[in-house]
Protein backbone atom coordinates (compact mmCIF):
# COMPACT_ATOMS: atom_id res chain seq x y z
CA UNK A 1 0.00 0.00 0.00
CA UNK A 2 1.42 3.24 -1.16
CA UNK A 3 2.18 5.67 1.44
CA UNK A 4 3.60 9.29 0.22
CA UNK A 5 4.25 12.43 1.10
CA UNK A 6 2.03 15.04 -1.12
CA UNK A 7 2.26 18.79 -1.18
CA UNK A 8 -0.51 21.41 -0.90
CA UNK A 9 -0.01 23.75 -3.45
CA UNK A 10 -2.97 25.58 -3.04
CA UNK A 11 -5.61 26.19 -0.36
CA UNK A 12 -8.73 28.92 -1.23
CA UNK A 13 -12.07 29.28 -0.37
CA UNK A 14 -14.50 27.60 -3.17
CA UNK A 15 -18.08 28.43 -0.67
CA UNK A 16 -19.57 26.58 0.40
CA UNK A 17 -16.20 24.43 0.60
CA UNK A 18 -12.70 25.26 0.74
CA UNK A 19 -10.63 23.44 -1.81
CA UNK A 20 -7.08 22.15 -0.81
CA UNK A 21 -4.79 21.53 -4.04
CA UNK A 22 -2.60 18.20 -3.49
CA UNK A 23 0.78 17.50 -6.00
CA UNK A 24 1.04 13.93 -5.56
CA UNK A 25 1.65 12.52 -8.69
CA UNK A 26 3.46 9.09 -6.85
CA UNK A 27 -0.58 8.47 -6.32
CA UNK A 28 -2.81 10.76 -8.46
CA UNK A 29 -2.98 7.87 -11.32
CA UNK A 30 -4.50 5.35 -9.18
CA UNK A 31 -7.15 7.45 -7.54
CA UNK A 32 -10.31 7.21 -9.19
CA UNK A 33 -14.00 8.67 -8.24
CA UNK A 34 -15.04 7.24 -4.74
CA UNK A 35 -11.79 5.86 -3.99
CA UNK A 36 -9.73 7.76 -0.83
CA UNK A 37 -6.77 8.40 0.79
CA UNK A 38 -6.17 8.16 4.51
CA UNK A 39 -4.06 11.66 5.36
CA UNK A 40 -2.18 12.37 8.35
CA UNK A 41 -3.76 15.90 9.33
CA UNK A 42 -2.70 15.82 13.05
CA UNK A 43 -5.25 13.80 14.47
CA UNK A 44 -5.01 10.52 16.52
CA UNK A 45 -6.80 8.90 13.70
CA UNK A 46 -6.23 9.16 9.94
CA UNK A 47 -8.86 11.24 8.22
CA UNK A 48 -10.03 10.08 4.42
CA UNK A 49 -9.57 12.14 1.74
CA UNK A 50 -12.04 11.55 -1.02
CA UNK A 51 -11.24 13.73 -4.82
CA UNK A 52 -13.01 16.22 -6.22
CA UNK A 53 -10.59 16.64 -9.41
CA UNK A 54 -8.17 14.29 -10.87
CA UNK A 55 -5.01 15.22 -13.19
CA UNK A 56 -2.26 13.69 -14.35
CA UNK A 57 0.04 14.59 -11.09
CA UNK A 58 -2.50 16.87 -9.12
CA UNK A 59 -5.72 16.18 -7.46
CA UNK A 60 -7.74 18.38 -4.75
CA UNK A 61 -10.46 18.11 -2.42
CA UNK A 62 -13.51 20.04 -1.60
CA UNK A 63 -14.10 20.19 2.15
CA UNK A 64 -16.19 22.44 4.58
CA UNK A 65 -14.50 24.97 6.66
CA UNK A 66 -14.50 23.22 10.06
CA UNK A 67 -12.78 20.19 8.31
CA UNK A 68 -9.00 19.53 9.51
CA UNK A 69 -7.88 19.85 5.91
CA UNK A 70 -8.90 23.10 5.46
CA UNK A 71 -6.30 24.52 7.98
CA UNK A 72 -3.88 23.61 5.82
CA UNK A 73 -0.98 26.05 4.05
CA UNK A 74 0.61 26.25 0.99
CA UNK A 75 3.48 24.54 0.84
CA UNK A 76 3.09 22.37 3.70
CA UNK A 77 3.86 18.25 2.93
CA UNK A 78 0.81 15.86 4.06
CA UNK A 79 1.40 11.79 4.73
CA UNK A 80 -1.34 10.23 2.37
CA UNK A 81 -1.90 6.26 2.73
CA UNK A 82 -3.85 4.99 -0.67
CA UNK A 83 -5.61 5.05 -2.89
CA UNK A 84 -7.27 3.15 -1.25
CA UNK A 85 -11.08 1.10 -1.17
CA UNK A 86 -13.73 0.33 -4.70
CA UNK A 87 -14.80 3.39 -6.12
CA UNK A 88 -17.75 4.00 -8.71
CA UNK A 89 -17.79 2.01 -11.80
CA UNK A 90 -19.28 3.45 -14.86
CA UNK A 91 -19.22 0.75 -17.94
CA UNK A 92 -17.79 1.26 -21.55
CA UNK A 93 -21.51 1.17 -22.56
CA UNK A 94 -23.26 3.68 -20.32
CA UNK A 95 -24.53 6.63 -22.87
CA UNK A 96 -26.63 8.47 -20.01
CA UNK A 97 -25.23 8.51 -16.34
CA UNK A 98 -27.02 10.03 -13.58
CA UNK A 99 -25.62 11.74 -10.61
CA UNK A 100 -27.50 12.21 -7.17
CA UNK A 101 -26.16 14.08 -4.28
CA UNK A 102 -27.07 16.57 -1.46
CA UNK A 103 -24.12 19.62 -1.36
CA UNK A 104 -22.59 18.08 1.56
CA UNK A 105 -21.57 14.96 -0.22
CA UNK A 106 -21.61 16.44 -4.08
CA UNK A 107 -17.97 16.53 -3.86
CA UNK A 108 -16.83 12.93 -4.16
CA UNK A 109 -19.49 13.07 -7.67
CA UNK A 110 -17.32 16.32 -9.08
CA UNK A 111 -14.73 13.28 -11.25
CA UNK A 112 -17.72 11.62 -12.95
CA UNK A 113 -19.11 14.58 -14.77
CA UNK A 114 -18.91 15.08 -18.27
CA UNK A 115 -15.29 16.06 -19.83
CA UNK A 116 -14.24 18.26 -22.46
CA UNK A 117 -14.28 16.55 -25.66
CA UNK A 118 -11.28 14.19 -26.09
CA UNK A 119 -8.59 14.69 -28.66
CA UNK A 120 -8.28 10.34 -28.81
CA UNK A 121 -11.23 8.84 -30.34
CA UNK A 122 -11.53 5.88 -28.19
CA UNK A 123 -12.48 7.96 -25.31
CA UNK A 124 -15.72 8.30 -24.34
CA UNK A 125 -16.60 12.15 -24.70
CA UNK A 126 -19.31 14.47 -23.26
CA UNK A 127 -20.72 14.17 -26.34
CA UNK A 128 -21.08 10.59 -26.11
CA UNK A 129 -21.77 10.38 -22.63
CA UNK A 130 -25.27 12.26 -21.71
CA UNK A 131 -24.88 13.14 -17.46
CA UNK A 132 -27.68 14.66 -14.95
CA UNK A 133 -27.42 16.02 -11.98
CA UNK A 134 -30.10 15.67 -9.28
CA UNK A 135 -28.99 18.12 -6.59
CA UNK A 136 -30.61 18.62 -3.36
CA UNK A 137 -30.39 20.99 -0.54
CA UNK A 138 -32.65 22.53 2.82
CA UNK A 139 -32.45 25.96 1.00
CA UNK A 140 -30.58 27.72 -1.73
CA UNK A 141 -28.55 29.14 0.75
CA UNK A 142 -26.90 25.96 0.86
CA UNK A 143 -26.66 24.72 -2.44
CA UNK A 144 -23.05 23.94 -4.47
CA UNK A 145 -23.08 27.05 -6.87
CA UNK A 146 -24.50 25.43 -9.95
CA UNK A 147 -22.85 27.79 -12.34
CA UNK A 148 -19.46 26.46 -11.60
CA UNK A 149 -20.70 22.70 -13.39
CA UNK A 150 -20.46 22.30 -16.55
CA UNK A 151 -22.76 23.35 -19.39
CA UNK A 152 -23.11 19.56 -20.74
CA UNK A 153 -24.58 18.63 -17.00
CA UNK A 154 -28.13 18.70 -17.06
CA UNK A 155 -29.16 19.81 -13.45
CA UNK A 156 -32.26 19.11 -11.37
CA UNK A 157 -32.25 21.08 -7.98
CA UNK A 158 -34.35 20.17 -5.09
CA UNK A 159 -34.93 22.59 -2.02
CA UNK A 160 -36.72 21.43 0.87
CA UNK A 161 -37.77 25.03 1.40
CA UNK A 162 -38.90 25.13 -2.58
CA UNK A 163 -36.50 28.31 -2.77
CA UNK A 164 -34.69 27.30 -5.90
CA UNK A 165 -35.38 25.06 -7.97
CA UNK A 166 -38.38 21.98 -7.14
CA UNK A 167 -39.61 22.13 -3.64
CA UNK A 168 -39.61 18.56 -1.90
CA UNK A 169 -37.21 15.81 -1.78
CA UNK A 170 -34.62 13.75 -4.13
CA UNK A 171 -37.77 11.41 -4.41
CA UNK A 172 -39.74 13.77 -6.54
CA UNK A 173 -37.24 13.83 -9.46
CA UNK A 174 -35.58 10.53 -8.86
CA UNK A 175 -38.10 7.80 -10.53
CA UNK A 176 -38.35 9.42 -13.90
CA UNK A 177 -34.50 9.78 -14.21
CA UNK A 178 -33.70 6.35 -13.33
CA UNK A 179 -36.43 5.40 -16.03
CA UNK A 180 -33.86 7.37 -18.20
CA UNK A 181 -30.46 6.58 -16.83
CA UNK A 182 -27.87 3.90 -17.99
CA UNK A 183 -26.28 3.88 -14.81
CA UNK A 184 -27.15 5.63 -11.34
CA UNK A 185 -23.98 7.25 -8.72
CA UNK A 186 -25.40 8.20 -5.44
CA UNK A 187 -23.59 10.30 -2.71
CA UNK A 188 -25.64 11.67 -0.01
CA UNK A 189 -27.12 11.11 3.01
CA UNK A 190 -27.26 7.27 4.13
CA UNK A 191 -30.89 6.92 5.32
CA UNK A 192 -32.25 7.68 2.30
CA UNK A 193 -31.30 4.97 0.64
CA UNK A 194 -33.60 2.23 1.49
CA UNK A 195 -36.65 4.95 -0.25
CA UNK A 196 -33.95 5.24 -3.22
CA UNK A 197 -33.28 1.50 -3.70
CA UNK A 198 -36.77 0.73 -3.63
CA UNK A 199 -37.81 3.08 -6.68
CA UNK A 200 -34.87 1.33 -8.39
CA UNK A 201 -36.82 -1.95 -7.56
CA UNK A 202 -39.98 -0.79 -8.66
CA UNK A 203 -39.08 1.60 -11.65
CA UNK A 204 -36.36 -1.05 -13.38
CA UNK A 205 -36.77 -4.47 -14.30
CA UNK A 206 -33.74 -6.86 -13.21
CA UNK A 207 -31.53 -3.70 -12.97
CA UNK A 208 -27.63 -5.09 -13.59
CA UNK A 209 -25.82 -5.48 -10.96
CA UNK A 210 -24.12 -2.20 -9.92
CA UNK A 211 -26.75 -0.42 -11.80
CA UNK A 212 -27.10 2.30 -8.92
CA UNK A 213 -24.30 2.23 -6.75
CA UNK A 214 -24.04 4.69 -3.24
CA UNK A 215 -21.13 5.75 -1.27
CA UNK A 216 -21.06 5.05 2.73
CA UNK A 217 -18.66 6.57 4.44
CA UNK A 218 -18.56 5.13 8.31
CA UNK A 219 -15.30 5.44 10.31
CA UNK A 220 -12.33 4.28 7.97
CA UNK A 221 -9.29 3.95 10.27
CA UNK A 222 -7.15 1.40 9.40
CA UNK A 223 -8.06 1.62 5.20
CA UNK A 224 -7.01 -2.53 5.20
CA UNK A 225 -10.10 -4.14 6.44
CA UNK A 226 -7.53 -5.49 9.77
CA UNK A 227 -9.28 -3.24 12.57
CA UNK A 228 -13.05 -4.42 11.45
CA UNK A 229 -14.24 -0.56 12.06
CA UNK A 230 -15.77 0.18 9.15
CA UNK A 231 -19.24 -2.77 9.03
CA UNK A 232 -21.39 -1.96 6.35
CA UNK A 233 -24.89 -4.40 6.29
CA UNK A 234 -25.38 -5.77 3.26
CA UNK A 235 -28.15 -8.03 2.14
CA UNK A 236 -26.00 -11.13 3.14
CA UNK A 237 -24.03 -10.02 6.17
CA UNK A 238 -21.66 -7.36 6.20
CA UNK A 239 -18.74 -5.95 4.03
CA UNK A 240 -16.23 -3.58 4.65
CA UNK A 241 -16.07 0.14 3.84
CA UNK A 242 -12.39 0.40 2.91
CA UNK A 243 -11.78 -2.59 0.97
CA UNK A 244 -15.61 -3.74 -0.24
CA UNK A 245 -16.74 -0.53 -0.76
CA UNK A 246 -16.89 2.53 0.40
CA UNK A 247 -18.85 2.52 -2.95
CA UNK A 248 -21.17 -0.14 -2.84
CA UNK A 249 -24.88 -1.46 -5.10
CA UNK A 250 -27.46 0.27 -4.07
CA UNK A 251 -29.83 -2.88 -3.92
CA UNK A 252 -27.16 -5.09 -1.45
CA UNK A 253 -27.09 -2.14 1.46
CA UNK A 254 -29.66 -2.69 4.51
Amino acid sequence: MPQINALVTDVEQHPPFVRVIFSAPEIADGLSPGRFMLADLGDYLRTPLFPAFLADEVFWVLVPPDHPAAALQHGTSVNLIGPLGRGFEVGEFVRRLLLVADTAHLPVLLPLQPREVSDEPQVRTASQVSGALLLSAPTAAQLYPVHLLPASLEVHVVTADGSAGRSGSTLDLFPDLVRWADCVCIACDPTTYPALAEVVREVRIRPAKRFAQALVVPSMTCGVGACQGCAVTVVDGFKLACVDGPVFDLLELR
